[in-house]
This record gives structure tokens, C-alpha cells and sequence, in this order.
């Protein structure tokens, strides 16, 4: 057991019956990390932490789902961390092989939520589905000190909300740093300060950087660890609404990956890149497509402490921040920035009745891939359909088989093996077929490859669409 779990003592009572329950909990799984590669250790994960969503979203559209892909039963203590009242606890059982998809509201009331499983092997996603927007995203598996967020924006319309948990039994001290289109900010009232413990603190960024186009976050704890988390919420004033949230990344780099991307009509697309080095740097952008599409690099500059946004298809004249990408093409993209300086690489996505829906996606880059992914959930509520995208930054070809798991069983479908996808290119796979009335019940998606690649999920429902990185279970 990890030393921070020993301040967990508002819990130890509950933790203890759920022990007994299963004989010996330390017997269960290696489990899988549960934050964006580029956030993540690809170890641990018997703690869950989910900060949860902001105030101006309707709680009853909250979604917490459990997905047990192991052969044993896992047994999970669950911790609210109220925002307003003591802290609340209960346990359940999620069978070998099963999805559990709960309403926020049964869990107790609004707050971040701190999870311990014993047993089986769990993932576990938080999100929202429902009249104010669809959006599922892992929980984070472990705390930190540093969170960065590269995309955010605080135009007439958009909240920008940034929900920081402390799950632990000693208070942290953070500072926020705003980077923006404009400068760098560091509000009086965002430096050191206090997150109580097993408490949540939810910033409305949007009224201390008011109707900035670019606007980048930094969390540095000066004092403990935490987890932080960003929503961004575009209401009908700033054109088609839609929900876009993701956990942050835990470092920078020079090297970032997406694996999902697709210029479609009435779809806007852009990279958002944070320059958190200490020097001036030029970042180029290179396409990975499917088949045999070949593009130029874009390549643009970053001074120090900026934040660009380069745009990514239909691009305008003489736009030098804009990649050149063909109508209807599906892509992924490779961010590297020159001399090892160390960014942030986020995508977002707004989109208007397009091909793939209507509502707003965000996304982290990856910096790392792996060999095994779950997704907690394979579809929406009311499904329009689901999909993986596959990256291969290797230059040899790499073998990736699919399955669902649910109900008991690890269904693998023939339509979902085998997939090949060559060297320094990426693929798409239908997960759930765009059918509201007739789609199949809710199940996990376990990715397994013969190398290392990485792994993003869409999903299409009747207001919005949700686009996540999956967990992390081996290198």
C-alpha cells in the first residue's frame, strides 16, 4: 500500500470492511494508470481520484462508470468529498467482466471523489451525458505537484472552469498561472492558495481573464499534491454549446502525439501549444495520416511563455499558424518543438452539425505509448456511434486486436482483430455503429498491440461528442 493511502483515515473504517471482503487485497491486479500518457506512470491505479465537474452543469447529467475488465470481482470504497457538507461513503461490487454505470447523484452529493478498488482490474471514468452535453474521461490514478493545461478560452459565451481535488488529510497551497494571447497573469488571489484537505476548489477562469481568445493554465502546489482537472463549457452565446473537459498533464515536453483528428465540413480544428521553457522556440507540426497521405511540416514559432493556436484544415491565405489539410481527411498529428524545449500540446475542436455531430472535443497530446489501453465505456447513453483512433509513430507495422467487455464475457468481434497499421501512420475502427434505437449495451474496450502505439476514443450522442484518451495498462 502507498505511503499517501495511510492519510486516508476518514476512511480507514470503510476500507477495512472492504478488505475483509476480499481476503486479501493485495493479491489483486497490476493495474492500469489512468491519466493522458503524457500525465501518467503506467503503474498503480488502486486509487481514483475524479475531481468532478463545475457548478453550471446539471448534476443530473453526471456519469460515474466502474469497468472491471479482470476475472475476479473488485470490491470499491467510494469517498465523496462534499463541497458543502462532510464527507460521505459507500462501497460496491462490480463483477468479473462488468460495467457499472452509476448517475453522479447516486453517489451522493456534488464534490470530487476519491475511490479505492480491491480486486479485479478497474477503470474508472467521470463525465456527463445528458441535455447539458456528453463527456467521459478517465480519472486520474495518482496526484502531483504540477498540472498544465495548453487550450482554454474565455470568449463571449465559454466558461472556463479549472476543478482542483486534494483527497488527502493535510491542506495544499497552489499558485495558477494564466498564459494568455496577450501576457502572463498571476492573479493575487490564485497565488498560494489554499486547497483544505479532502476538499475540491473550482476556479471560474473565465471572470479573472475575461474575454481573452487564448488562455493557458499552470497549477504549481507549493505545498502537498493534488489533481486538477478543466472544463470548458460553450453555452448557445458562443455559437453550437458543448461540453470539453480533460485532466491536465503532470510535465511538459518536446515531443507530443495525437492519435485522433478529422478536417471535416462545419468542424473547426486547432493544436493549442504553451511554451513553459525558459527560452523563445519554433514547434513544427507534422500530419500522420492513413494510406499514403504525405504533408509538409508547418512549422511556427513560440516565444516564451506564449501560447499559439495553429489551426488544423481550411486554411486562409497566407496563414502561416495553419496546417494545410485536405477536405475529409483523418489524421493524427506528431508536435516537436526544436532545441528540447518543454511545451504543452493540446487539441480542440468545435463542431456544427459536421459528419461526426455537433459540440466541442478537447484532448492532451500523448508523450509516451503503450502496448494495452481501456476505455471505461464503449458509447453514450443514447448512442450516434463510437470509434478508436490508432497512432503508429514506429517505422515498422504494428498488429492491434479490439475487444468489448461486458456482462461476464470479453466478446472479441472478427471485424475487430487484426487490424494492421503500417509505420508512421494511423487508423480508424468503428467501436458502436451510429444507431440511437438499436446500440449494444455498454461495455469496456480493451486495445491490446503488438507495439507500443497510442489510442483515442470519440463518441457521438444526441447533444455533444466526447473525445478521451484511454488508461494506460502496459508499455
Amino acid at each position: 500500500m502507498k505511503p499517501r493511502r495511510a492519510l486516508f483515515v476518514v476512511v480507514i473504517v470503510v476500507l477495512l470492511v472492504v478488505a475483509v471482503l476480499v481476503g486479501n487485497a493485495k493479491a489483486s491486479k497490476p493495474a492500469p494508470a489512468a491519466q493522458p500518457a503524457s500525465a501518467s506512470t503506467l503503474d498503480g491505479g488502486d486509487v481514483w481520484f475524479c475531481p468532478g465537474l463545475p457548478p453550471s452543469l446539471r448534476a443530473g447529467d453526471g456519469r460515474i462508470t466502474f469497468a472491471n475488465t479482470g476475472s475476479t470481482p473488485a470490491n470499491i470504497a467510494i469517498t465523496v468529498l462534499a463541497d458543502k457538507v462532510a464527507p460521505t461513503h459507500q462501497t460496491l461490487t462490480v463483477a468479473a467482466n462488468t460495467v457499472v454505470a452509476k448517475h453522479r447523484t447516486d453517489l451522493g452529493p456534488a464534490g470530487a471523489l476519491t475511490i479505492e478498488t480491491f480486486g479485479g482490474q478497474v477503470a474508472i471514468e467521470e463525465g456527463l451525458d445528458g441535455p447539458s452535453g456528453l463527456e467521459s474521461t478517465p480519472c486520474a490514478s495518482r496526484t502531483a505537484a504540477t498540472w498544465q493545461f495548453a487550450a482554454g478560452t474565455t470568449l463571449r459565451g465559454v466558461q472556463q472552469w479549472l476543478v482542483i481535488e486534494n483527497p488527502y488529510a493535510s491542506d495544499a497551497k497552489v499558485d495558477i498561472t494564466l498564459r494568455t494571447s496577450d501576457a502572463v497573469r498571476r492573479p493575487e488571489s490564485l497565488q498560494g492558495m489554499d486547497v483544505t484537505r479532502r476538499s475540491r476548489v473550482v476556479v471560474p477562469i473565465h471572470d479573472l481573464a475575461v474575454r481573452i481568445d487564448h488562455v493557458a493554465v499552470q497549477v504549481s502546489a507549493r505545498l502537498g499534491e493534488v489533481v486538477a482537472a478543466q472544463t470548458l463549457v460553450y453555452t448557445a452565446d458562443s455559437g453550437t454549446p458543448g461540453v470539453a473537459t480533460t485532466l491536465g498533464a503532470t510535465d511538459a515536453s518536446d515531443h507530443w502525439t495525437f492519435a485522433e483528428g478529422a478536417n471535416l465540413t462545419d468542424t473547426e480544428s486547432w493544436v493549442a501549444l504553451a511554451n513553459v521553457g525558459g527560452a523563445d522556440t519554433q514547434v513544427t507540426v507534422q500530419v500522420l495520416g492513413e494510406k499514403n497521405l504525405q504533408l509538409r511540416p508547418t512549422t511556427v514559432p513560440l516565444p516564451q511563455d506564449g501560447v499559439v493556436w495553429v489551426q488544423l484544415g481550411h486554411c486562409a491565405p497566407k496563414d502561416a499558424a495553419c496546417v494545410n489539410i485536405p477536405g475529409g481527411t483523418r489524421y493524427g498529428l506528431d508536435v516537436r518543438a526544436d532545441q528540447g524545449m518543454r511545451i504543452v500540446a493540446q487539441e480542440i475542436e468545435r463542431l456544427n452539425d459536421s459528419p461526426a455531430g455537433s459540440g466541442a472535443t478537447t484532448s492532451l497530446g500523448f508523450t509516451n505509448s503503450a502496448t494495452s489501453w481501456v476505455f471505461a465505456r464503449s458509447r453514450a447513453d443514447v448512442s450516434h456511434g463510437s470509434s478508436l483512433a490508432l497512432l503508429n509513430s514506429l517505422a515498422q507495422n504494428v498488429t492491434v486486436n479490439v475487444a468489448l467487455v461486458r456482462d461476464g464475457q470479453v466478446i472479441r468481434s472478427k471485424e475487430l482483430q487484426h487490424l494492421v497499421i503500417p509505420g508512421g501512420h494511423r487508423s480508424s475502427l468503428t467501436v458502436v455503429r451510429g444507431d440511437a434505437k438499436r446500440a449494444s449495451p455498454i461495455a469496456a474496450v480493451l486495445v491490446e498491440a503488438s507495439a507500443p502505439v497510442v489510442v483515442e476514443r470519440q463518441m457521438a450522442g444526441d447533444t455533444d461528442v466526447s473525445r478521451s484518451v484511454g488508461v494506460a495498462v502496459g508499455g
